[in-house]
């Protein structure tokens, strides 16, 4: 029978669970039982798949297939040597996708969830993927239903669906047992599934199938999967690279046909055309993309920033806005109430923190007795206690508890909201108690209580509270309501809590500033409080309150957004109407949120930022960013990376396509001054190995410049080849210059072994040397950071082209050994790139 048409306490008699949960020491038996609550992932591609995928490329066929015709001809070693460039190339773009494929892993990994469940008779958070069945699950506003479940327990319980059935509309959610016989998922109202969202309400359930065993298991429908979609700068790098592609083609074929007019052999020209081809072409650009990417996705992770998705990295680096919640971000999160206020007396509350050491006094003497109607509802209209649940909840419960005051029954609730501001739960006398905003309980109340007695509110007595309200919000105190009644609420008072600011974030966006990216606070709370809390942590600027953006058109408020840095009062339509105004202006915004109501917002941003701690399932899931200790300091380190990375990514670019520019053009310049090929097919090919592998991954790890965080944000529409027209045509000729100059001049002395050695040689340190002029396009090498692994790159290529010059090795690719005097010509020539591009920063200045 199916587990909706049964009463729970069979279920929980099946199961062998009960209300109260499992102990700890059963939920582990069990999970060696049923193992992790995780849906098996695809087949994975295996090394020697990578391998192949290498190796199936047009180039590459035609490569082989020269190599196939030399041994054919007898031509042994160049066969060998070819079959070997085809080896190391194949290895070395296997250990790119290797490395690209782990980082989707590590991100797919990370995307871990946590649960509230009943242990041991506790509510305790345990990762999702330990579920079991017979867990008794917690769930609120917000959660991700991490098994399928049966429902004992429901508050105004909405789920969406859509993700499992397609249903766009939440689906109101009951305990009652359902008698029809193969009702649809869609139609199991007492059920939770896997996957699915708690968008309002709370529940209670029993967890009845985990892993493949739930309905999302049984249909193989891997939600939490990360797609390998490109990110945008790899399918422009990808169009660019098809565009080379034909270019470089379209010139081997011209250099093919001028050789064979000016008597070159067919075969060696056809094996120079393919060599340079396969040379000049950068079909490795998307594979060190995504390396590149992966490793700042790592660094950040290190930095408690986790992405969910590559392209938002290049996103972060052209970040010009960052709109930041209050509470948990910019300040700890770590509330306590020092201020209460009753019976037109103010209260101060001693202790910090969430322990419950601490006292009630009024004007320096204890008491609690005046504050215990405060206290009680404070206590009652409440979820959390005071281990778990939400912070705000958390310091009312201490404060509950320094009063010695326990929570009262009760037989309902309707839950806060960011829109609704306001928590409400009733007792089974019908009597409400609530909390709130103050302008929103205020204005529900028509009584008032002094001294235990009620009586009706005045405009006078309203005068009074509003006045306390502000002046409490005036020190960043953030104010909460609390009132009681049936059919008309009694306003009981007020209570005060300090969340200091984070100790870092002042730092942080002094740190924006100098970067060009403005900071704005976006808050639920008052427009006191806002300010006071802004001018602590250096956000300066106009505020602006829910109510008043309420009253502008689109048009006025895009106005409006260019000078107010602080909103309060604003609730998730305001959130997005900012968010549009803003990017109306043209900027680039990175966004906070936590709940569920903050998703659009978080969608729409150019980078959404949810919270790991605070933040709801529904807001992780849309955001492209998760700050693992919901700092807004780690978003401004984040952004800082984002750049770095960019910059990165077109530095390996810029040397890689100048490289391949400058072989390319030696060869065809040489054809058409009708001189010998400077350089042969093995030797291109040698080039490429030696140049195109690790110098250009090592500028994918080069270290932050100095000053990036004191430019402007990069304009998103700003071409990515944006200012290096004038190094590709420097570099390239430079490059031809001095190799040809070199060869021509060892040339007349009638040595072409000797005088392709040189070539060779010189064009490698020339290329080694224009590594160290892309580390930056405005500062002198000498001034930056040092990048151990681009030393090591380069020492690593300069060692095996000195193997291969005094070894026997050299004899196969047609060289000889080169004197210190050859040393001394080539190594002046081939730092005159290097030279060029330095004196050319040091003049810019």
């Amino acid at each position: 029978m199916p587990f909706y048409q049964q009463d729970i306490k069979e279920i929980f008699k099946e199961l062998n669970s009960t209300e109260k949960g499992l102990s700890s020491l059963e939920a582990k038996k069990r999970l060696q039982h049923y193992g992790l609550n995780t849906l098996k992932s695809g087949k994975k591609i295996s090394l020697f798949q990578l391998f192949f995928h290498q190796i199936h490329d047009p180039l590459v066929y035609v490569l082989l297939f020269a190599g196939l015709v030399s041994f054919w001809i007898g031509n042994i070693i160049d066969g060998v040597i070819i079959l070997v460039v085809i080896l190391f190339n194949a290895s070395f773009g296997m250990f790119q996708e290797y490395k690209a494929e782990k980082a989707i892993q590590l991100l797919q990994k990370l995307r871990q969830y946590t649960s509230r469940v009943l242990r041991d008779g506790k509510d305790v958070l345990v990762d999702s993927d330990t579920l079991v069945p017979g867990d008794v699950l917690i769930l609120e506003e917000g959660d991700k239903v991490p098994a399928d479940c049966r429902i004992f327990s429901v508050v105004d319980c909405e789920i969406d669906e859509a993700s499992l059935t397609g249903e766009s509309k939440a689906v109101k959610k009951t305990i009652e047992i359902l008698k029809k016989d193969k009702l649809i998922l869609g139609d199991q109202k007492n059920m939770l599934f896997a996957g699915t969202m708690l968008v309002r309400g709370k529940a209670k359930a029993l967890v009845v199938a985990t892993a493949m065993q739930t309905e999302l298991g049984k249909i193989a429908k891997a939600l939490d999967t990360i797609q390998e979609e490109q990110t945008p700068l790899q399918k422009k790098l990808k169009e660019i690279g098809k565009v080379l592609t034909f270019m470089v083609l379209g010139i081997c074929v011209i250099i093919f046909g001028i050789g064979i007019y000016e008597g070159f052999p067919v075969l060696e020209m056809f094996l120079l055309a393919v060599s340079l081809a396969v040379a000049a072409i950068p079909e490795g650009l998307p594979a060190v993309v995504i390396i590149t990417l992966a490793l700042g996705l790592r660094r950040m992770l290190k930095k408690k920033a986790l992405i969910r998705q590559l392209k938002s990295v290049e996103t972060l680096g052209s970040v010009s806005v960052i709109c930041s919640d209050k509470t948990g971000t910019l300040t700890k999160n770590e509330m306590t109430v020092t201020h209460l206020y009753s019976s037109f007396q103010e209260y101060t509350v001693t202790g910090s923190g969430y322990s419950p050491k601490g006292d009630i006094l009024l004007r320096g003497k204890r008491t609690e007795k005046d504050v215990r109607s405060l206290l009680s509802i404070a206590t009652t209209c409440n979820n959390a206690t005071l281990e778990i649940g939400d912070p705000t909840e958390r310091a009312l419960q201490v404060l509950a508890s320094k009063g010695k005051v326990v929570a009262l029954d009760r037989v309902s609730e309707i839950p806060f909201s960011s829109d609704a501001k306001f928590m409400s739960v009733t007792d089974a006398n019908g009597i409400v108690y609530m909390k709130g905003a103050l302008e929103v309980v205020l204005a529900k109340c028509s009584f008032l209580e002094i001294d235990g007695k009620r009586r009706k509110i005045t405009a006078e007595d309203k005068k009074l509270i509003l006045q306390k309200n502000k002046d409490f919000s005036s020190k960043a105190l953030r104010v909460l309501a609390f009132a009681y009644g049936k059919k008309e609420l009694c306003f009981v008072g007020l209570a005060g809590m300090m969340d200091p600011p984070r100790s870092e974030v002042k730092e942080a966006i002094a740190l924006c500033t100098k970067a060009g990216i403005r900071s704005i606070m976006i808050t639920g709370d008052h427009e006191l409080t806002a300010c006071a809390v802004a001018k602590q942590v250096g956000i300066l600027g106009n505020s602006l309150s829910g109510s008043v953006l309420d009253t502008l058109s689109d048009t006025e408020l895009r106005k409006v957004v260019r000078h107010v840095s602080i909103y309060a009062r604003v609730n998730s339509l305001h959130k997005s109407r900012i968010l549009k105004a803003l990017q109306a202006n043209g900027e680039i915004v990175a966004m906070t949120g936590d709940g569920v109501n903050d998703a659009p917002a978080l969608k729409q941003a150019n980078v959404g930022v949810a919270m790991n701690m605070k933040g709801t399932d529904v807001s992780k899931d849309v955001s492209d960013l998760i700050l693992l200790d919901d700092n807004f300091a780690t978003i401004v380190a984040a952004v800082e990376e984002g750049r770095t990375i960019y910059a990165n990514i077109r530095k390996f670019v810029q040397f890689l396509i100048s490289a391949n520019l400058g072989e390319v053009a030696l060869v065809f310049v040489a054809l058409l001054l009708g001189l010998p090929l400077p350089l042969l097919p093995l030797q291109l090919l040698w080039v490429n190995l030696v140049t195109d592998s690790f110098p250009a991954l090592a500028l994918g790890v080069d270290p932050a410049e100095k000053g990036i965080m004191q430019k402007k944000p990069r304009n998103s529409q700003e071409s990515f080849f944006h200012r290096m027209g004038f190094f590709f045509f420097f570099s390239t000729l430079l490059s031809v210059a001095v190799t040809l100059i070199l060869f021509a001049w060892y040339l007349q002395y009638g040595d072409l072994g000797k005088a392709r050695t040189v070539s060779l040689t010189a064009l490698i340190l020339f290329e080694l040397f224009l590594v160290f002029a892309c580390r930056s396009e405005e500062r002198s090498v000498f001034s930056l950071s040092s990048n151990w692994y681009l030393y090591g790159a380069v020492f690593l290529s300069l060692a095996l082209q000195l193997v291969l010059i005094y070894s026997p090795i050299g004899v196969y690719f047609s060289l000889v050994p080169l004197t210190l005097y050859d040393w001394l010509l080539i190594v002046p020539f081939a730092a005159s790139g290097f030279v060029f591009f330095e004196v050319k920063k040091f003049l810019s200045k």
